[in-house]
This record gives structure tokens, sequence and C-alpha cells, in this order.
């Protein structure tokens, strides 16, 4: 995570030391998190949670049409069968590559990089801490589409799939990624 941050934090101070077509705000929304299950000849998906992001993000335009997003959310995600619930939630970092089309359309994509902060197994009204089942980590690649309005409000939506196995459960044979789609509200407060 260190070699994340100091990525971004590079970025940043490359951007203001560059002083050309940067802009930030903030950005909230919904997750709709599921995950694959796969072992032993099967792969099974339950359903959708329904869960909350959060943060802040930067974009860098090195031309009029191409640039990079770097971001910081926080992301609720899991999965639910039922009663069930299978909660974990990170503090993630997508690194975008950011094409845009016009002032108003745009395209990212690029990899995303998750640190766990917590984990739970929810039946009814108990639950169980689950942290020490699931890896540190995660991996993934999102993309996406962005809509830019000129009252400085943004729209997004995009998907992202898990790369990563985070299954830490000693002698299981059951590979659990990740993956969710996103719905974005984000406010410029500084730049474009």
């Amino acid at each position: 995570m260190k070699k994340i941050t100091t990525l971004v934090f590079a970025c940043l101070l490359g951007a203001v030391a560059y002083g050309q077509g940067l802009s930030g705000g903030i950005k909230a929304g919904l997750n709709l998190a599921n995950q694959t299950f796969s072992g032993n000849g099967y792969t099974t998906s339950p359903s959708f949670l329904p869960g909350m992001h959060g943060g802040a993000y930067v974009t860098w335009m090195f031309t009029e049409h191409f640039g990079l997003q770097p971001e910081v959310l926080y992301s609720a995600q899991g999965a639910k069968s039922g009663d069930q619930k299978y909660k974990v939630n990170y503090v993630n970092v997508p690194v975008l590559v950011r094409y845009s089309v016009n002032d108003l359309l745009s395209f990212h994509a690029g990899p995303q990089f998750g640190v766990l902060t917590s984990a739970k197994f929810v039946s009814g009204s108990s639950d169980q801490d689950m942290k020490d089942q699931v890896k540190g980590s995660d991996m993934g690649i999102a993309a996406g589409v962005g809509i830019d309005l000129p009252m400085k409000l943004n729209f997004s939506f995009r998907f992202i799939q898990g790369l990563s196995n985070i299954n830490d459960t000693s002698n299981s044979t059951v590979s659990q990624k990740n993956y969710n789609l996103q719905l974005s509200v984000g406010y410029t407060l500084f730049g474009k």
C-alpha cells in the first residue's frame, strides 16, 4: 500500500509542478457488490449486496483528450445469500487512464488496489468477524464511463473485476473474487 500511496502522491506532485489540466474533487455513490466462488469444477455467485463508497479524486489531463485519474475510496463490498451477508470493506486506490471524448463524456480504465479494513459474516441478527479468513489486499481492473456537467457535477458508472483470490482460509481449494458495479456522483472542488 505504501508503494501505491507513493505513486499517487508522485503523480499529484508532478501534476502540480506541471501546472496544467489539474482538477479534483469528492465523490460518493452506490455499490452493487458480489463475489464469485470457484473450486472443485464449479463456479457460483450469490446475490448482489448493496453498499456505499466515497472518497476523493484528482484528474490530471496531459493533453486535451488523455489524462490520469487516481482516486482514494472507502468501499463497502461483499455478497449476500438470503438473509446471510458477507461484508468486506476496503480502502481502494484506482489509478485510471482517462480518455475525454469532449467536455461532457469520458471513458476510464486501469488497475485498482485495495486494502481490507474489515470482514464480517452476518446471519440474521448475529455477526462474526471473518478478517482472519480474508487476505489483507485485493487487486482488480476497473473500467467505466463518466459525464461532466458544466456546474462542476459529474456522474460515473464503473465495473470493477477482482483479479486476486481473497480467500485466506487454510486448506481451502475455493477461489473467492470480488466484483462490483459502481454508480457515483461527484463534485469538482478545484480546476475545470
